[in-house]
């Protein structure tokens, strides 16, 4: 005899908040018979809020360990009033042959009225047959915030005295800013009297006295002759390339060695032939500095002697005449 199979679905309903949907699956044999069942049951934990207020829906599933159920896909909203804020993962628990499945579903609604949340839809599925499930309707009565309707008289606003603590932040801000523009103003007018008003009465030294200075001081450290080539021939740039700033107001500082070459040829007096030399010395400096380069003790020297020569041949002298009495 081949064998027949029948579904029962058994609906038990309240009038609360909790439904419960119970599938019946039954199949019959000649020889034996097995049944299993799916049970299904959705639940608000309050069927009355007032508008903004949170609840939750929670559905419970008992099925068999052999059967697989797939969740309904929960969107924006349950229905057109009924927001979904936030769906928990579901939890799972083995009860012998049986597993227990346990969701909930944060809701909220900011419109009062009377709402049907509609039915969910799960599908059902094992080794030999495939269906689906559908949940009752759960009703939501979402109550509006009561407006106190009485009227009141408009008080009038309460006048109280200024105290001195009150005014005293102004009195002092005032006073700040007058003193800023008269320290402003005092400032202005004396550097344009003196040229600054904050300026030392020592005259700057010039620039080939201070490049002199810091070439003799370099010499005294001896660094290439500890090997310390890089630093020996950083220095010694930097002294050349703060002298043409200062002397020709060349930003030698900011430029690169070719550009440096190039801007100094333009400032070169024609009578002396110190390109080469300048060349030489940066070249060499950035092979050092850039390629690793070891130069021989004789090198080190001559370039420090070129960068002397650069500075007493190019410093500029103030000629001085003085007026002789004729007697």
């Amino acid at each position: 005899m081949a064998a027949e199979k029948k579904i029962w679905y058994e609906v038990f309903a309240k009038r609360s908040s909790r439904l419960t949907l119970a599938l019946l699956l039954s199949v019959m044999g000649s020889l034996s018979a097995n049944s299993q069942f799916v049970e299904l049951r959705t639940e608000l934990d309050t069927n009355q809020i007032l508008i903004g207020e949170q609840f939750h829906l929670d559905i419970d599933i008992l099925q068999p360990a052999g059967v697989s159920i797939l969740f309904p896909l929960i969107k924006d909203t349950l229905t057109g009033k009924v927001e979904v804020l936030q769906v928990y993962p579901p939890d799972t628990l083995k009860e012998n042959d049986n597993l227990k499945i346990h969701q909930r579903i944060r809701l909220t609604s900011f419109d009062s009225g009377f709402y049907e949340i509609p039915p969910l839809k799960f599908y059902i599925r094992s080794d030999q047959w495939e269906d689906s499930l559908e949940s009752n309707p759960i009703y939501l009565l979402v109550h509006s915030v009561a407006v106190d309707s009485t009227i009141y008289d408009v008080k009038a606003p309460i006048h109280m005295p200024v105290s001195f603590l009150e005014i005293f932040p102004f009195v002092m801000g005032g006073l700040v800013l007058v003193a800023a523009i008269f320290v402003l103003v005092w400032y202005l007018r004396k550097r344009k009297k003196k040229g600054s008003a904050f300026a030392s009465d020592r005259p700057q030294d010039p620039a080939h006295v201070i490049a002199l200075r810091e070439l003799d001081e370099l010499k005294e450290q001896k660094l290439w002759q500890r090997s310390e080539f890089k630093p020996y021939y950083t220095k010694l740039t930097e002294i050349i390339r703060r002298y043409m700033e200062r002397r020709y107001s060349i930003p030698a500082m900011e430029m690169t060695s070719y550009e440096i070459l190039d801007a100094w040829k333009m400032n070169e007096r024609p009578e002396e032939d110190l390109s080469g030399k300048l060349n030489r010395l940066i070249n060499l400096a950035d092979l050092v500095k850039f390629a690793k380069e070891k130069p021989i003790a004789s090198d080190n020297e001559e370039n420090l002697d070129r960068a002397y020569e650069f500075v007493k041949k190019t410093m500029w002298v103030q000629k001085i005449e003085e007026a002789e009495d004729d007697e």
